[in-house]
């Protein structure tokens, strides 16, 4: 019998404003990665996305992740579509290799910016560089694993989990069996259902969580929200 290459899509329901939000800002990346080329000051798009997240992140955590983020929203939508989508490995989730990758990432960045000198389209130049380098990484690993692996180590993902600790947190009650149909529409993996607690309600770590809101409009026994 013939192995199947690809693990079978699980259909779901989502918030179909998610979505549309998710197309247009997609539509960020060619303005960026390919008109930059020709303006390079367009690079400064993404400085106005950072300070965008930063703003967001204070009120609702990684919510532009879920919704906004124009690297993410491809990955979801389209490279989802050829994604062979194997099951997201423990090491990206590991503390040590987000900071290890957050480190390194940073550090050329700020390394770039130096050697520009100060030169407007010279910096915007390097934010357009740091987008291109992440997603040629993140198209690498989406193509065999979950699309949107690269948001499980993702530099500013993860600097905006740590610093929305206890913000819109996702609430586990104890009314959650424990079914993974969470994980199953979680776009990284989270498994909600595995902090639940059995007195009282339980957390999903802020850096863990999109906001996307797929598990909380899936979950059977209505055990999640925010």
């Amino acid at each position: 019998m013939q192995t199947k290459k690809k693990e079978k899509k699980t259909k779901f329901e989502e918030i179909c404003c998610r979505k549309n939000s998710q197309l247009l800002m997609a539509l960020l990346l060619p303005v960026v990665i390919i008109g930059g080329y020709f303006c390079p000051r367009l690079g400064f798009i993404v400085v106005g996305l950072i300070t965008i997240f930063m703003i967001l992140a204070s009120k609702r955590g990684r919510f532009y992740c879920g919704w906004l983020c124009p690297m993410g929203s491809f990955h979801e939508r389209f490279l989802s579509k050829v994604s062979f989508n194997k099951p997201i490995l423990p090491v990206f989730k590991s503390s040590w290799f987000r900071w290890l990758l957050f480190t390194l990432m940073m550090s050329l960045m700020v390394f770039r910016l130096y050697m520009t000198w100060g030169d407007p389209e010279a910096v915007a130049g390097v934010f357009r560089m740091m987008w291109i380098l992440s997603m040629s990484i993140a198209i690498g690993l989406g193509f065999y694993f979950k699309p949107r692996i690269w948001c499980t180590v993702c530099p500013m993902g993860s600097f905006q989990g740590v610093s929305s600790i206890g913000v819109y947190m996702l609430t586990v009650e104890d009314t959650c069996v424990q079914c993974k149909k969470c994980q199953k529409v979680c776009p990284i993996s989270t498994y909600p259902g595995g902090y639940r607690q059995d007195e009282g309600p339980g957390y999903v770590p802020s850096i863990e969580c999109l906001r996307c809101s797929n598990c909380v409009i899936n979950c059977p026994k209505k055990a999640l929200h925010f």
